[in-house]
């Protein structure tokens, strides 16, 4: 059962895109040869507003809607799964999340920003959120994030189906019946 229990484990972050290679396919290794490439106050501009995303924090704060929702998924498609067995699943998941997950995270988010900004950009972002102001917004991603999600929640659950049955109905008009 234990061996069962394990390859849900793997099979699961399989199903979620976790490998070693995360941070597309850069493994830690790679990351910092590409590092290389950049100049280094570059560099420490970008790992400093990568960090300001708290991907550790905002992970634990959704954490427990997470754990509701993968012990119900687990229960549903293993009922033959302990309590015992879901929270070692889960605290599994969440633990190599939490360390691997989260610098592979880390890690694509310096590359990006150091592919998609200058090294003018960069600092200029470091000198601001260094600032009191800059600081004072920092503070408030967290709760900005929350609302992000609702409002990703509302596209969801309302402004896609509704676009879909109007883009349905506009076809359907043509004599065309579409199915999704």
């Amino acid at each position: 059962m234990l061996n069962r229990l394990r390859i849900a484990i793997v099979i699961v972050a399989a199903g979620f895109g976790l490998s070693p290679a995360w941070a597309g396919g850069v493994t830690a290794e790679q990351y910092e040869q590409k590092l290389k490439g950049y100049d280094p106050q570059s560099i420490e501009a970008a790992k400093f507003y990568a960090s300001t995303f708290d991907l550790i924090g905002s992970w634990k704060k959704s954490s427990p809607q997470m754990e509701q929702g993968m012990a119900n998924r687990i229960k549903a498609k293993n009922p033959e799964i302990t309590e015992e067995q879901s929270k070692l699943f889960i605290k599994t998941f969440e633990d190599v999340a939490l360390t691997e997950g989260a610098q592979a995270l880390e890690r694509g988010a310096v590359l990006a920003l150091l592919d998609l900004m200058t090294k003018d950009e960069l600092i200029s972002l470091q000198n601001f959120y260094t600032t009191p102001t800059g600081a004072s917004i920092l503070k408030k991603f967290g709760a900005y994030s929350e609302r992000l999600a609702e409002v990703r929640g509302v596209m969801k659950s309302d402004v896609l189906p509704h676009a879909l049955d109007a883009a349905k109905a506009k076809l359907k008009e043509s004599g065309v019946d579409v199915k999704l």
